[in-house]
């Protein structure tokens, strides 16, 4: 009796406990994970780092104006997400950058956001259909001369778009919310984390990269603000910087090609709005998408996008996201390549047809999985034919996908495998040559169709006849016409 009496206290005990955890009175709690409080916390822990005090009702308003920015409508990869990841808990001024690098994304958000734009309109005004600094700067805007001198801004000088307009205002809203707070010097050193990553930078006329540009600017700035940093705490500085800018870019260097692709696909709505209205986007504007980020990559100096300083990242650890960066752009060119001849292919398709179409009514839509509800339902399931030559890499990345769906795209690629099984490597060069002639209007979609393999474009317009089924006739008829 006695024994099962203690054996029934303890199992009470054991419940008592077990309760009490659940209900979190008895165990202690972690702060909040979510993404505001992630903010919160971390621009609070950069400030005690460099001993800036802060009303903490300013703290929240500050991290809510990051997060406001950072989740703006259009913002798909520069979000609150990117900022975590390139933030280092152990140098404040990588930390503050991170959380302020990106808050201006001018042709992307349209414009500056309201919330942001009160803290810039006293410096810039429309200039020739963009943006410049008002010319004239008052000696105590001491914010402003900073950025001025980091980023070589002159007064009244028009801001580049693509030259480091939003990360030279993005840094300047930083420094007008923590400036009175964070020391000056402390904010010269941020903001050069910023200025480093103004991306794919090529050595300048004498031969020197953007980090030792920026080493010369720093020092410059010093003596002309009157700082008093020592040489070797800005030479340390830049070297931070190189390292944040190759965070910011990190992406490049990925090991895993798909997971390079994923990211490449998150950046495509952001700055093609019309891939934004799922379901209706066409299919000349996907390919106008496809497009521009193909000529981008294609024509990016792999050399130009990571930064080093000085040993800073170590030589080793540099020349490995250098040869991963090439790879990984080398790939995605021709992975971009074999995905648009597909949409040249359903273009052309669409033009004889009755003209330009939603994707979805020649695709299907994304995510459906009724059987015959997509185009690939209808696609024979092949193998390249013996002796054609195939690159293993782009086969798989056809196959089976990027490392995850896009909200616009399939995983993978079941068409462009379909054509790329057909043509092999050495086809599909060729053919991708011929498609840039016809979106620049030089051969006509008829003529570009009729120049493909009779039995590869019969089976896919009979399949689009399926699905674009008001337009079954035209497209039967066509097929026909290649089987004569």
């Amino acid at each position: 009796m006695r024994a099962a009496a203690k054996h029934s206290s303890a199992k009470n005990r054991a419940s008592a406990r077990a309760k009490a955890g659940k209900s979190g009175r008895a165990t202690p709690l972690r702060q909040p994970a979510g993404t505001m409080h992630r903010s919160i916390q971390l621009l609070q822990t950069a400030l005690d780092e460099l001993n800036a005090r802060m009303p903490t009702a300013d703290v929240e308003h500050i991290a809510i104006l990051i997060n406001e920015a950072m989740t703006a409508e259009a913002r798909s990869f520069h979000t609150p997400e990117h900022v975590f990841n390139l933030v280092d808990p152990g140098n404040p001024y990588m930390t503050l950058a991170a959380l302020f690098h990106d808050l201006v994304y001018y042709q992307v958000d349209l414009g500056i956001i309201p919330q942001i734009s009160t803290a810039l309109e006293s410096s810039i005004e429309p200039w020739e259909g963009g943006l410049r600094l008002k010319p004239g700067v008052q000696e105590n805007d001491r914010q402003l001369l900073i950025c001025m001198e980091v980023f070589d801004v002159k007064a009244g000088q028009k801001l580049a778009p693509f030259g480091g307009m939003n990360e030279f205002l993005s840094a300047l809203v930083m420094g007008r919310r923590l400036g009175g707070v964070v020391k000056e010097a402390d904010l010269l050193l941020a903001t050069a984390c910023i200025e480093m990553t103004i991306p794919f930078r090529p050595r300048d006329a004498s031969g020197r990269t953007p980090a030792e540009r920026l080493s010369v600017r720093l020092q410059s700035a010093n003596a002309n603000l009157h700082l008093g940093l020592s040489l070797e705490r800005l030479e340390q500085a830049v070297g931070w910087a190189a390292r944040f800018a190759n965070r910011d870019v990190a992406n490049f260097s990925e090991r895993d090609v798909t997971r390079f692709l994923d990211n490449t696909w998150k950046l495509l709505p952001e700055t093609n709005p019309s891939l934004r209205t799922l379901g209706v986007y066409s299919i000349r504007s996907y390919r106008v998408a496809l497009q521009k980020m193909e000529g981008f990559l294609c024509a990016l100096d792999p050399a130009t996008i990571f930064a080093q300083y000085k040993g800073s990242p170590p030589d080793k650890e540099y020349h490995d996201m250098q040869r991963r960066g090439a790879r990984n752009v080398s790939t995605a060119c021709e992975y971009l390549g074999i995905k648009l001849l597909t949409a040249a292919i359903l273009e052309a398709l669409a033009e004889i047809s009755g003209g330009d179409a939603p994707v979805s009514l020649f695709m299907g839509d994304i995510g459906a999985t009724e059987r015959g509800s997509r185009l690939e339902d209808y696609l024979p399931a092949e193998k390249p034919a013996t002796g054609l030559r195939v690159d293993k890499t782009l086969h798989d990345l056809l196959a089976f996908g990027r490392a995850s769906a896009s909200s616009f795209d399939l995983q993978n690629s079941p068409l462009s495998l379909f054509i790329y099984r057909h043509l092999g490597a050495d086809g599909f060069h060729k053919l991708r040559g011929i498609a840039k002639q016809v979106f620049d209007g030089k051969i006509t979609p008829r003529a570009f169709l009729d120049g493909l393999p009779g039995d590869m474009i019969t089976v896919i317009a009979d399949s689009c006849a399926r699905m674009a089924f008001t337009r079954a006739a035209d497209l039967h008829a066509y097929a026909a016409s290649r089987r004569l």
